[in-house]
């Protein structure tokens, strides 16, 4: 497969020393594919740095305004870490509510059973208390498992029936209100727990759009203030700079025209060489209109560039 860059060039230099927009595109392009196949990134000066290399004004590290640079991305991990501690202690958190609330129902369980236990020690001592009142009264309950013997032994077995069914339902409501208190409780503890996590996170991501738009800004101040020194806007020359360059070109051409206009005077005739850059044939003589018009020519361009 075809390499997009050349070897053993450098890229830096070549950008420095251009001035054209297109071949400084092109090689910033070249040089990106160099560094990334070479994995040179963090060894060598990044395009964002190049970009702003003019002449012998090469500073080695900017900030990086398409990607945030490295001070974003480590930005962008701390507020990770902080969203990663944040939801290991909420899963923590919510571990010791179940935990707890799984104690609590044991424990109700085993009250509740302790209870059971208790109220059927209760009916049978009410049972004996109430045979032993009876027998002392001359009368007879009979056997536990068959009729009674009078009215009382059988409005006494009723009272302990309805005492020991009433305490066995009072057991079991106060089961169920224990359990439901302690189920409501771990829930709003849960929610609470939610609430503050969702506002955290929400508070992060605020601060966290806030540090990046100041980045932005910080960064697009700085290439402007880059861009200032340099003429270039991320590789792009400024406004400024070429107009800048075009006024150098302009006094450029405009030296070389009077060059060229000296030599005709001198020799009395156009050069070979200078009739492209005087815009007449070879050998014109200074006797010629157009030797007039030349010198009104050169005497307006001097105006226009250089007072």
């Amino acid at each position: 497969m075809a390499k997009n860059y050349r070897e053993n060039f450098d890229y830096a230099e070549a950008i420095a020393n251009t001035q054209d927009s297109g071949e400084r595109q092109q090689l910033l392009a070249e040089r990106q594919n160099k560094i990334d196949a070479e994995g040179l990134t963090g060894k060598v000066a990044s395009n964002d740095a190049v970009a702003t290399w003019n002449g012998n004004y090469r500073p080695y590290s900017v900030s990086n305004q398409s990607s945030g640079g490295s001070s974003g991305s480590a930005v962008s991990q701390l507020y990770e870490a902080a969203e990663k501690a944040r939801l290991q202690r909420l899963e923590a958190a919510r571990a010791r509510i179940q935990q707890q609330l799984q104690n609590n129902l044991a424990s109700i369980e085993t009250d509740y059973t302790t209870g059971m236990t208790q109220t059927d020690i209760n009916a049978r001592q009410s049972v004996i208390s109430n045979e032993e009142k009876l027998a002392a009264l001359g009368l007879n309950m009979g056997a536990r498992g068959a009729a009674a013997t009078s009215g009382a032994a059988e409005t006494s077995r009723i009272a302990i029936d309805n005492q020991y069914r009433s305490d066995l339902n009072a057991l079991g409501q106060a089961r169920l209100a224990a359990r439901a208190a302690a189920q409501n409780s771990a829930y709003a503890q849960e929610a609470a727990l939610e609430s503050d996590y969702f506002s955290a996170t929400e508070n992060a991501a605020l601060q966290q759009a806030q540090s990046a738009l100041t980045q932005f800004n910080a960064d697009r101040d700085y290439s402007l203030s880059v861009a200032g020194l340099t003429g270039f806007l991320n590789g792009t020359p400024t406004l400024a700079y070429r107009d800048y360059a075009s006024g150098l070109t302009s006094q450029a051409q405009t030296q070389a025209y009077e060059q060229a206009f000296n030599r005709w005077k001198t020799s009395g005739y156009v050069q070979s060489g200078d009739a492209a850059i005087l815009g007449v044939p070879a050998g014109t003589p200074t006797a010629d209109v157009s030797y007039k018009n030349a010198s009104l020519a050169l005497q307006q361009w001097k105006a226009g560039y250089w007072y």
